[in-house]
């Protein structure tokens, strides 16, 4: 796991990258190297960063980065790196192959690279390395651009073919790991982090309109290429762009897309436990293959069905195959939890089943609204954009008690509720596609079931569906007059539409990405474009920044590619059945799960005091709102008076206004990235003590 960077410009303006590479030191604190290339001569010169001396030239020297003489070069790659595989010098970045033919700087983890690598050496190749980069680089010259499809892992990587002469640069099918970057036709500039990348003087800082909208009306970001600052765009996942430094071309394609199945089938008891068997089979390798490891490490545990599943197959490998030396795991598995005061949010209870069960070395925080305004602006500028709840804060604390804990990789439940349909909102388009696929007595049926199971009032449901199928506009229309639908876990509210200014609302009306209407494919379409673009993407790019933040790595056995492909190849029925979500989890799960988990009725989703926290942080939010110049940089957005109407309620009404938590998102972001020039030290070490 590390933060890559690096700069491509024919005029050989390469003087940012230490910047860049620094301002990423959070993603990579064991290691720094740098490679300058000249893309005609074929020359080339590693370097060191300020901190290391890793790494010797082709003139046998070491080198600071700061000493090379940058002009005579017109590529860089630079490398943090956060050693999880190989530990030793071997692992260094950026690293060659083939005799400097092949150079590449690699964010990320392959998980199969032991089988990869056996593959590979019945293949001819040879190598000096136990890490898994070294692995990227030989697949790369045995397949080209298709070792990808070979790959099982989370990556985001940039590669020098001086064959070819052009970068291969590469996402993985998820988009777990980032990769941002800009292209004016002469400079191609690329990074981990956004913040990365705007350490380059030739790129503006300027915010990026229809993604602020997106985010403020419908708290959708990291859907399209877009990102919060216009002209800085992100790779999307799935995709590969090949950068010809001869032609002077970028080229982007798909490297891979899941196909879907939008069938509803009755199969056999037999096909049935046959299909139980393999996907649990699948699950525990899909675990074991996360478990692959030379550091410590442990298990997010929040006490719902995803991560409980991955906790209770963790400990049986960890504890009983013994699949990582015991000096990495300790005597006991370690789990790390959020709890809240609030007992009707508290998950305790369930958490504490997995941890009697296993005999895990449990770990419990308490995330503290007053702690969350003391480290505020870090929070924001660690995120890189504006996040959609407080759900992220509790998160970042479970990050930061696992790094107390001395843990740097950290198994996650990521992404199980877009793969399993774990959402009350998935309850609707599956009516509608029952509806229209088998009638009006299954749909009856199904109707009585989710009422008597998922706890959630059908009528309201009926109505969301119906709602979800008029053209967005309307939807927004009938949401601002209508009361909010009983549907748990429907998240928080965006700013109303009086709030904004008309100009605004008119330039991003009618854009082609219709994010609210139901799709015609009916819930497998809802979930294909929650797991690619609506919810995942960004949910994911949380976990990266937050975990990051910490210099800790997380891994998601639910996004092994092997479970998505076969889950999305399977019928409707999988999903939901008998009004239950997650049926192929429950089912498959149901001999390890404790009976509470497994067929728990209610989901919490994370959750946090939201109110009460924004209460607290009435004064500081009234700070921040009450001043000329945010006022001014909101102007083209927000309507004139409304962060003074805000500020001069009180507490309890300021903290219930609608999209607060989005818009003071948003403030302060513009004034960590476009009001200061660098961000303060406070800023770029989040602060462990808290």
């Amino acid at each position: 796991m590390c933060g890559i960077c690096g700069i491509y410009d024919e005029n050989s303006r390469l003087a940012s990258i230490g910047a860049m590479s620094q301002v990423q030191r959070h993603r990579g604190p064991d290691d720094e190297g740098y490679l300058f290339i000249n893309t005609q001569t074929q020359q080339w010169q590693v370097a060191a960063g300020d901190e290391t001396v890793e790494g010797t030239g082709n003139n046998g020297m070491a080198l600071c980065y700061q000493e090379v003489p940058a002009h005579q070069y017109d590529l860089v790659l630079a490398t943090r790196r956060l050693a999880i595989l190989d530990l030793s010098p071997a692992g260094h970045m950026p690293m060659a192959y083939a005799d400097g033919a092949l150079w590449v700087t690699y964010n990320g983890e392959i998980f199969n690279y032991r089988e990869l690598r056996q593959e590979l050496c019945a293949r001819g190749h040879r190598f000096r390395s136990d890490s898994d980069t070294e692995v990227l680089l030989a697949a790369y010259a045995e397949w080209g651009v298709d070792c990808l499809k070979h790959f099982n892992g989370m990556f985001a990587f940039a590669l020098w073919d001086s064959h070819r002469k052009r970068l291969f640069c590469a996402r993985d099918r998820f988009g777990i790991k980032p990769f941002y970057y800009s292209w004016d036709g002469q400079a191609f500039i690329f990074a981990s982090e956004l913040k990365s990348l705007i350490q380059h003087p030739g790129l503006p800082r300027k915010p990026d309109d229809q993604a602020i909208f997106d985010y403020l009306t419908l708290g959708v970001s990291d859907h399209t290429q877009h990102t919060f600052f216009a002209g800085l765009y992100t790779l999307q996942p799935g995709h590969f762009m090949l950068l010809d430094v001869n032609q002077k071309q970028l080229r982007d394609e798909v490297w891979w897309e899941v196909k879907i199945n939008p069938s509803i089938e009755n199969p056999s008891p037999v096909e049935q436990r046959r299909i139980y068997g393999a996907f649990a089979e699948l699950l525990e390798d899909a675990v074991r293959l996360r478990l692959r490891t030379d550091v410590p490490i442990g298990t997010a545990l929040s006490g719902g069905l995803d991560s409980s599943a991955v906790a209770l197959l963790a400990n049986r490998l960890l504890l009983e195959e013994k699949v990582i030396p015991s000096e990495l795991v300790g005597d006991h598995q370690k789990t790390f939890t959020a709890r809240n005061h609030e007992a009707e949010i508290d998950e305790h209870y369930y958490s504490r089943l997995i941890n009697e069960q296993t005999g895990a070395a449990e770990h419990l925080i308490y995330p503290d609204g007053e702690a969350l305004w003391r480290e505020f602006e870090s929070f924001v500028w660690f995120l890189d954009e504006p996040v959609n709840s407080t759900s992220q804060y509790a998160q970042w604390n479970v990050m930061r008690l696992a790094r107390r804990n001395n843990v740097t990789v950290l198994l996650d439940g990521q992404g199980g509720d877009e793969i399993f349909a774990g959402y009350y909102a998935y309850y609707p388009p599956y009516l509608s596609q029952l509806y229209q696929q088998r009638g009006i007595l299954p749909t009856a049926r199904a109707v009585w079931d989710i009422s008597r199971v998922g706890g959630a009032p059908v009528m309201d449901m009926l109505m969301e569906d119906a709602v979800n199928r008029l053209p967005w506009r309307v939807q927004k229309f009938i949401n601002r007059i209508r009361p909010p639908l009983a549907i748990p876990g429907g998240g928080g509210s965006g700013l109303q539409e009086w709030q904004l200014q008309p100009s605004f609302i008119e330039r991003n009306w009618d854009r082609r990405w219709r994010p609210l209407e139901v799709d015609a494919s009916g819930l497998v379409g809802v979930l294909h474009r929650d797991l690619t673009s609506t919810n995942l993407p960004k949910l994911l790019r949380y976990e990266d920044r937050i975990s990051m933040a910490f210099s800790l790595e997380t891994r998601l056995p639910y996004l092994d590619d092997r479970l998505i492909d076969m889950v999305f190849a399977l019928p409707l029925n999988y999903r939901i059945h008998n009004g239950w979500s997650k049926w192929i989890l429950r089912r498959s799960m149901s001999h390890l799960l404790p009976e509470e988990i497994c067929w728990r009725r209610n989901k919490l989703g994370f959750p946090t005091p939201e109110i009460r926290w924004l209460t607290q942080g009435a004064n500081y939010i009234r700070q921040r709102f009450d001043c000329r110049h945010v006022e001014e940089q909101v102007a083209a957005y927000i309507q004139p008076g409304i962060l003074q109407q805000i500020i001069n309620q009180p507490d309890a009404a300021l903290a219930a206004t609608p999209g607060l938590w989005r818009l003071l998102n948003l403030i302060v972001w513009f004034d960590i990235f476009f009001n200061q020039s660098r961000p303060s030290a406070a800023f770029t070490q989040p602060a462990l003590e808290i």
